[in-house]
């Protein structure tokens, strides 16, 4: 049985003509911002990038050097933050496409002016041997016919792709922007896929991943089994921190997702990983303000389990609770706002591999102000240093709160509240159409915290910004009182010997979400849980940490432009 087992999947992986597997690496970066916030010549860009691509550089050397075949960096990490439509005209380049051209940047000995982040990447890549994949700004001249900005371009923010002989293999242009006035919106959805010898792969960036078009049609139109992402994700607890959410979603479509993700703990920019639908390969998660970026390496099944979907029929008999009219409580804000203060203790260090290999940002990196590094012992050099930091950084902070950086995370959504004041019981919450079930035990009980099951249905809105959503919630609250429930924390001490948690949602796509606490550390957890598409179950084997929340995530994508209230 097992020769016809393994016979069998050689035969698949000879027929799709792939390798059955790769090393993958994923860098999460502690950028160099530059310090000015004006216009400046295309010189000064060239070397505030420069800064970063040679820590690019020497990340692709060590990954090179283990054997790496593929490694993504994160979004906005080669020129950094906060720049509007001029600013950031100095940091561009015309990228070509290549699915019209032939193009090897490394090869080119004459034309070489306004390309040079590209011969860069392009050389990283023919130098190492290896795919990379990085995040710069494109831009193109209009067409006469078409319809222009006033400044007679078109700005686009643009992964790339480059294989080990140096050549441009993939370009694409985000579809969904985040308050990111410097560019511009493509006219058409791009879907973006390019080959390898161990897999077809497909691409997104940041936003992308919350809506259907690209990110589900890669996966269940095109075939796509391993999706490149980079980020720039700022946290947002107690639903879409960024290990939560990109777990989650390679989880549901049982998928490879590499995600690269900044590191600026500032503002919440932070975690990274390799993510398979049955575990987590590898994942970093480190909030301290001066804490470095990371290096992390992974063995990856090249085609992971098929990706399928089922509703689960709940049981219902024997729940009690209420309806949206029920004695509960409806909150207006459940996600994280900015938090600017710097942790004692340079905050929590995280960081968890499983066949993998974790590499560490190396201290020495370039010249320059870096917004997270690590200073190492306290000389006089060094507090030198730090002093110099933290003016830089509370510089940064006010020009970007400034922009409007600080209120882009509130949240007026109502999610409803029933507190689990029991230590055994059977419960349900609804809201509009969604009912959330929730049959638990707890292990330990005690007055000094609050759990508490959450319903949310309806149209999450942001600045402008909406997607809808039908969310089942299980949460530890941010003190006893229920008026805290769904405020951030990161802190947590009960266990459950059991619990199953589930919902009725009119849509497909549940993203199933598990966090627990280390010592007020993030981590994921997949041991002792079980995950179907609209349920997730866990019982005690003696060895979990304590809880922070089990979420079902759904996204209504075809009601996204809807005028559904969310009111309860």
């Amino acid at each position: 049985m097992l020769l016809r087992i393994v016979a069998t999947y050689t035969c698949l992986s000879l027929v799709e003509g792939y390798r059955p597997s790769y090393r993958a690496a994923v860098y999460e970066h502690a950028l160099f911002q530059p310090t000015h916030f004006r216009t400046v010549s295309r010189n000064q860009a060239l070397r505030d990038m420069k800064k970063n691509l040679d820590i690019y550089a020497e990340q692709t050397r060590i990954a090179s050097s283990q054997n790496v075949d593929i490694i993504v960096f994160p979004e906005d990490g080669i020129y950094g933050l906060n720049f509007n439509r001029d600013t950031i005209k100095p940091y561009l380049e015309d990228i070509p496409d290549p699915t019209e051209i032939t193009w090897n940047p490394c090869n080119q000995s004459e034309y070489t002016n306004g390309v040079e982040v590209q011969i860069t990447l392009s050389c990283m890549a023919r130098n190492n041997g290896i795919y990379i994949v990085a995040n710069m700004g494109d831009k193109k001249v209009c067409d006469a016919d078409s319809i222009c900005p006033d400044d007679g371009q078109r700005q686009y923010n643009t992964d790339v792709v480059f294989d080990p002989q140096g050549n441009l293999v993939a370009r694409y242009h985000k579809q969904h922007l985040y308050f990111e006035a410097q560019f511009d919106t493509p006219s058409t959805v791009e879907r973006v896929t390019f080959d390898t010898p161990f897999g077809k792969f497909g691409i997104i960036t940041c936003f992308d991943i919350l809506f259907k078009s690209p990110a589900v049609d890669l996966v269940e139109d095109l075939g796509v089994k391993n999706v490149i992402f980079p980020t720039a994700w700022m946290d947002s607890l107690p639903l879409l921190s960024a290990i939560q959410f990109h777990s989650a979603f390679a989880k549901l479509f049982k998928v490879n997702l590499l995600a690269a993700n900044l590191h600026f703990p500032l503002f919440n920019f932070h975690g990274s990983g390799i993510y398979s639908p049955r575990r987590t390969e590898a994942y970093y998660y480190n909030d301290g303000l001066f804490s470095p970026g990371k290096l992390l390496i992974a063995d990856v099944k090249s085609s992971p389990t098929h990706y399928r979907r089922h509703q689960v029929v709940p049981d219902t008999h024997g729940f009690r609770g209420g309806n949206s009219l029920g004695a509960s409580f409806v909150h207006g804000q459940d996600t994280a706002e900015v938090n600017t203060q710097s942790r004692r203790n340079g905050g929590h260090y995280n960081t968890a591999s499983r066949n993998g290999i974790i590499s560490h940002q190396l201290a020495d990196q370039a010249s320059g102000v870096h917004l997270n590094n690590d200073l190492g012992p306290l000389t006089h050099r060094s507090i030198r240093n730090r002093i110099h930091n933290h003016a830089h950084l509370h510089r940064v902070n006010r020009h970007m709160v400034e922009n409007g950086w600080a209120t882009i995370m509130a949240d007026n959504d109502n999610y409803q509240y029933l507190p689990l004041t029991e230590p055994k019981a059977k419960v349900k919450i609804c809201q509009n159409e969604v009912c959330c079930y929730l049959d638990y035990q707890k292990q330990n009980t005690s007055n000094d915290e609050l759990y508490a099951l959450g319903v949310f249905d309806g149209l999450h809105q942001i600045e402008g910004l909406s997607w809808y959503t039908q969310v089942c919630v299980l949460l530890k609250c941010e003190f006893t009182d229920i008026a805290s429930c769904g405020q951030p924390t990161k802190i947590a001490a009960g266990h459950f010997e059991y619990l199953k948690l589930w919902g009725t949602f009119t849509t497909e796509y549940v993203f199933p979400e598990v966090l627990v606490s280390d010592d007020g550390k993030l981590r994921l957890e997949h041991e002792h849980w079980k995950y179907l598409h609209n349920r997730i179950e866990f019982v005690n084997r003696g060895k979990e940490r304590p809880l922070l929340s089990a979420t079902l995530y759904g996204r209504h994508y075809d009601r996204d432009n809807s005028t559904v209230s969310n009111s309860v």
